[in-house]
């Protein structure tokens, strides 16, 4: 009875490992055998490079920045000397493990919030989970809302769904910080998950929304750079709709890094302005200069938190 337990959660474990490999692998072996190949090698050359690898570098210096300030911003109290640099190289040392499973990035934050910050774990979790949820928000009501404005079919509904996002938001958010009791679920407020959203001073909540808007605008103004690259012209309605729907469906974590997912979308979503194998080498280019953006910023900047991470996160992983 007792080894029972332990075989299911090892089984657990691997098909977690395997099942987000399996699905990238199948859904880009879908793409490659669907497509003309030679076209979509024909697609990249030089301006492609030109155009990428400083819009890359701008893009990774601007996002750290960010990820390090709503990190020192959310943590109420930090020990001294731990500033922006700090928080930054916490952030890079989540990326390799990120690129091998969402979760392992997430935890590797907590992880290293509580080591070097002397916090406890569940409030190391839920800064990080308030951090990933306005991430979230934001990107989901601005798709809502960009597809809206678009002025395309159904747009009274999208505007709808984007009001609902924030009405959900802004509801959730008061019952949590209610100076009253509610019953039954003052057990479920009280969970160490919301303490983030519980506590956390109003200003700097708003702070960090504002933050992680920048930080979508980041995400979309790296995609258009990606567009202009390979000279496709897109609507920015359509551009920003497009690409945010995109960073939710590489967000979801059943494949590696959203590899395969993230180049489905693109070719579904952008079908109407450039060949499908045109649209693929894109999205493989981008897909291959964040990755390799990511990898590269945890091996320069945060190889002894790297190790160190990958070696304690899965403590933390869900």
């Amino acid at each position: 009875m007792s080894g029972g337990p332990g075989v299911s959660e090892a089984g657990r474990q691997r098909w977690r490992a395997i099942l987000p490999l399996a699905i990238s692998a199948g859904v880009l072996a879908w793409l490659f055998a669907t497509s003309d190949l030679s076209k979509v090698g024909d697609s990249i050359d030089a301006r492609v490079l030109r155009v990428m690898i400083p819009a890359m570098a701008l893009y990774g210096a601007a996002t750290l920045w960010l990820e390090a300030r709503s990190i020192r911003r959310m943590l109420p109290e930090a020990p001294a000397g731990f500033g922006m640099w700090a928080a930054a190289r916490i952030k890079c040392a989540s990326y390799l493990p990120g690129l091998l499973h969402y979760t392992l990035g997430i935890g590797t934050v907590a992880v290293l919030l509580r080591r070097q910050v002397g916090i406890r774990l569940g409030q190391a979790a839920s800064l990080v989970a308030t951090i990933t949820g306005t991430d979230l928000l934001v990107v989901s009501t601005a798709a809502a809302t960009a597809a809206a404005l678009s002025g395309i079919e159904a747009d009274g509904l999208r505007t709808g769904i984007a009001a609902l996002l924030l009405a959900a938001f802004g509801g959730g958010l008061a019952l949590l910080r209610a100076p009253f009791s509610l019953g039954p679920l003052d057990r479920l407020r009280e969970l160490a998950i919301f303490e983030g959203l519980r506590a956390t001073p109003l200003p700097r909540l708003a702070e960090l929304l504002a933050m992680r808007i920048v930080f979508a605008c980041c995400f979309v103004a790296g995609c258009a750079a990606a567009f202009y690259a390979f000279e496709i012209a897109v609507p920015v309605s359509t551009l920003v709709t497009g690409t945010l729907l995109v960073a939710l469906v590489s967000a979801l974590p059943i494949a590696v890094a959203g590899l395969g997912t993230s180049q489905a979308a693109f070719v579904y979503l952008f079908g109407d302005y450039a060949p499908d194998e045109t649209l693929l080498a894109l999205s493989l280019v981008l897909s291959f200069a964040m990755l390799s953006l990511r990898a590269l910023m945890g091996l320069a900047f945060a190889r002894e938190l790297t190790r160190q991470a990958l070696r304690d996160a899965q403590a933390v992983e869900t």
